[in-house]
């Protein structure tokens, strides 16, 4: 694209937005421009930033600013300019043109001066829900200012993806990138207003609403003093916060307030029309107890809302359900169709959006592997036999499920029977003889004296009688040091001469003794199995069920399950 027509497509994006308006209608643009041609990039830039709410005022200093760069060719400069006119732009067309070329003016300069054109980008594409697009764009985000070591655009760019994935309901995923995101932007001395609130909101779709009010309260006095842009967010989210909490008086008049700020000032910005649309949802949530033709007031308004614009949120499904029962129980025969009808649709598009975007974050965030999207399933209501025929499918389903899982716990338990008579017949048997040392397999295959080898093999004797296996704190390290011998050597003769690694001989000696103990010690069968694994050095009781199922086949509570049965049905006969 030539100089010509970028500086073209700013004047004529200029006297759209900004002469149209009664503030410059008795001035000329050439004036306009003639009178900023002089400033400096400092000055146009700062005066943008001061007027960033007046939208005429923004984009008649951005337009100077980019004709300034064009003059000069200043390739970073123009690329500041279109990126910032785009949050200007009155369609999704000329948005997506002037990022795009943003990043076309950046690049061929620096790639890590495309940063914030990347970022944009990927917002742009988060707010039309094409989540995979918006991944790609924040991942290179968050590599190109790892790699620029630019701490603030790293911190946003894992906010943006926790905002991803807290969209589509991952919101413990999504908590923990904003814990990381908090912890660096502290680090970094980094303004942490807008993280908190992030953190805050987590925290209640996570139901740690505790923690939700500590991150509002942490920042809600300086947003009162230094942020009002904040304030109606956060009020809002404090107040749905308190509503799970169970303080409706408060919640109520939080969500007032936030709602009446967004009203007041920013309801033309999809941003915070998620929180009014939430914060109408909530308060028909409150209502609906006392009020129930109030509540269904808000509720038809979160529907209008929801209707005139491209904004999905999931947790206000329950809009349509509501309004769906009031209208049947009030004989509303098209309302109810149309509550229906609504309700299918939003079903629909939330399960195509979710499904994409589970995807995206699996392959390019979390896991190694592509996973192929499913298939969005429209249900439909139309025809009442279809209806039936289809709860009967699912009934069929259901009770296949149930029998397979029967059939399984079944075949299970009978293979965990013959593994636990099993177990009984072994741990019956004669202790093993001491083992023996071969001194080809010493002399081949470990390079260690024979005699040394001999002594380790009864000092591991000596260790075994005395159960010195059971201690937490034993290593490879602690018990060559207590055979007077070192770990290599002792690793090489239990490998060779146990058949297994140091970890598994530790654990297959805790595992047999517990067998045995479990037989004779009936307090100890008492224990939780946490209790247990402490009693003989396990930290925790996975690791000690995993080594327990890995040497016996069975789990732990079958084992303690069937010693009980057993000693209750020798006492009976």
């Amino acid at each position: 694209m030539s100089m010509r027509f970028i500086k073209i497509l700013s004047l004529v994006f200029f006297y759209m937005l900004c002469f149209c308006g009664t503030i410059y209608g008795q001035v000329e643009e050439s004036e306009v421009l003639d009178s900023l041609k002089g400033k400096s990039y400092r000055y146009l830039y700062h005066q943008y930033k001061k007027n960033v709410e007046d939208t005429m005022s923004s984009v008649m200093y951005l337009t100077a600013f980019l004709d300034k760069a064009i003059l000069e060719n200043n390739k970073i400069n123009q690329s500041i300019a279109l990126n910032d006119l785009s949050y200007y732009a009155k369609n999704r067309e000329d948005k997506f043109h002037l990022i795009k070329q943003s990043l076309y003016e950046s690049n061929s300069v620096d790639s890590l001066s495309s940063i914030p054109a990347y970022n944009n980008l990927g917002q742009y594409y988060q707010d039309y829900y094409d989540h995979n697009l918006a991944i790609d764009q924040f991942l290179k985000v968050y590599q190109l200012s790892k790699k620029a070591n630019d701490k603030e655009y790293e911190g946003l760019a894992l906010t943006n993806i926790a905002n991803v994935k807290s969209d589509i309901g991952n919101h413990k995923e999504a908590l923990v990138l904003y814990k990381k995101c908090f912890d660096l932007k502290k680090s970094q001395g980094i303004a942490i207003t807008s993280i908190s609130l992030s953190l805050a909101q987590s925290f209640m779709f996570n139901k740690e609403h505790d923690s939700a009010t500590y991150y509002y309260n942490l920042v809600i006095d300086k947003i009162r003093e230094e942020s009002p842009y904040y304030l109606s967010l956060a009020d809002i989210n404090e107040g749905i916060n308190l509503y799970h909490k169970g303080d409706r008086t408060q919640s109520k008049l939080l969500l007032e307030k936030g709602s009446s700020l967004i009203e007041r000032k920013y309801l033309n910005s999809l941003y915070y029309l998620k929180y009014y649309i939430r914060a109408t949802y909530y308060l028909g949530k409150i209502n609906e107890p006392i009020d129930k033709e109030l509540a269904m007031s808000y509720y038809e308004k979160v529907d209008s809302l929801q209707t005139r614009t491209t904004i999905i949120l999931p947790e206000i499904r329950d809009t349509y359900m509501l309004l769906k029962g009031y209208y049947e129980k009030e004989n509303k025969y098209s309302k109810h169709l149309y509550a229906i009808n609504k309700l299918l649709e939003f079903d629909s598009i939330v399960s195509v959006k979710n499904i994409t975007t589970t995807n995206k974050l699996n392959a390019e965030f979390d896991t190694p592997e592509l996973l192929k999207e499913k298939e969005k399933l429209i249900l439909q209501l139309e025809n009442k036999n279809k209806n039936l025929s289809l709860k009967f499918v699912y009934l069929v389903l259901f009770i296949i499920i149930i029998l397979a899982l029967l059939i399984f716990q079944f075949r299970r338990n009978k293979v965990y029977k013959k593994r636990f008579e099993a177990i009984l017949i072994d741990l019956d048997n004669t202790p093993k003889a001491p083992i023996k040392v071969d001194p080809s397999k010493t002399d081949q295959q470990l390079h260690i004296d024979p005699k040394v080898v001999a002594t380790v093999l009864d000092k591991l004797e000596v260790f075994e009688s005395k159960n010195g296996f059971l201690k937490k704190t034993v290593t490879v390290t602690s018990l060559a040091r207590k055979l007077a011998t070192n770990t290599k050597y002792l690793s090489k003769i239990i490998n060779t001469y146990k058949g297994k690694s140091f970890i598994s001989y530790i654990n297959d000696l805790r595992i047999e003794y517990i067998l045995k103990e479990l037989q004779i010690n009936t307090v100890l069968q008492r224990y939780t199995i946490l209790g247990i694994a402490k009693e003989i050095g396990f930290n925790s009781a996975d690791s000690f069920s995993s080594a327990f199922k890995k040497k016996t086949g069975i789990s732990p509570s079958f084992y303690i399950k069937k010693i009980k049965n057993t000693k209750k049905e020798t006492i009976t006969h």
